[in-house]
């Protein structure tokens, strides 16, 4: 049986000298998280910058997890954009997997490269891919996919298993199979990525377009308008905000009976007298998380042979 927890940490960043307050945050969700799940596999996104990956992550997790993949500065079309991914494996089954990433040429119609491994004794595949926010991202998903098989021989991989992180696509919306894996998505709250729109700013925004069609406050923009006017002109102590909860965070595999997915992630929402929405918290296993995205645990209940 392998686990494999993935995870966009955002901005998890390598720590120079003193650690940083969301450093310690990051790490602490990260280290009660392991311990309550065990990940046979780490895939962690946004784990540094460009080319520069959180090393010191990599440091403080020595003693149960290995380094086996990381995204070089190579790894990314625009260099901006390689946000530091890296795959880590627990050090007794690290024997198991190889990395051959560095095998892979990135094609001309994609943004970014996958990681991937390899489960040497039956050459199995396993991709990480950070598709992160892009309106070409579904497009790029099949892409990588077909050029990853196009390149099995070379990658030295018989079967592919694609796990994907900040796909940018909808779980729902997205392909039902791509060149012969099915959809795995997560159980639990149906989302692993929450965030929120303010409500009181929108309906400020509609009252002040209004005014200035007719010639009033056209220096205002909708944030000063709100602070100087319409809170005050309302009573409105707090703005009101609407969650927004997407499924981002998913997988395509083979022989989809053997596996199973869950997010254990969700909101909390705090409520005025009025019953309206003014903050929200993220939790998961019950902890505090300092990420839109929730983390998502594959299980493989199965041997690989």
């Amino acid at each position: 049986m392998y686990s494999i927890m993935i995870w966009n940490a955002q901005h998890f960043d390598h720590q120079e000298s003193a650690l940083s307050s969301a450093y310690k945050d990051k790490k602490q969700f990260l280290d009660y998280y392991i311990a309550q799940r065990k990940p046979g596999i780490l895939a962690l996104f946004e784990a540094g910058k460009t080319g520069t990956i959180n090393e010191s992550l990599v440091s403080d997790l020595a003693s149960t997890y290995s380094l086996i993949a990381c995204l070089e500065q190579e790894g990314g079309k625009k260099k901006h954009t390689t946000l530091g991914s890296l795959v880590l494996v627990r050090k007794d089954i690290a024997d198991q997997f190889d990395n051959v990433t560095d095998r892979y040429i990135l094609s001309d119609s994609e943004q970014r490269a996958p990681l991937i491994i390899r489960h040497t004794k039956s050459t199995f595949g396993f991709a990480f891919y950070h598709a992160n926010s892009s309106y070409k991202a579904s497009a790029n998903i099949v892409d990588t996919i077909g050029f990853i098989n196009e390149n099995a021989d070379n990658l030295g991989i018989k079967s592919l298993l694609f796990f994907g992180g900040d796909m940018n696509v909808e779980g729902q919306a997205g392909a039902s199979t791509i060149h012969g894996m099915n959809k795995l998505l997560p159980s639990g709250g149906g989302y692993t990525h929450s965030s929120s729109y303010n409500v009181t700013l929108e309906h400020a925004g509609n009252e002040l377009r209004d005014l200035q069609e007719r010639g009033n406050y056209l220096l205002y923009t909708p944030q000063q308008y709100l602070r100087e006017e319409y809170m005050l002109a309302q009573g409105i102590e707090q703005c009101e905000i609407a969650p927004v909860l997407r499924l981002l965070d998913y997988a395509y595999v083979r022989h989809h009976e053997h596996w199973r997915a869950g997010c254990e992630g969700g909101v909390i929402l705090d409520n005025n007298w009025y019953g309206k929405t003014i903050g929200m918290r993220r939790v998961c296993l019950g902890q505090p998380i300092r990420s839109d995205h929730f983390p998502v645990l594959f299980t493989l209940n199965a041997t690989l042979g």
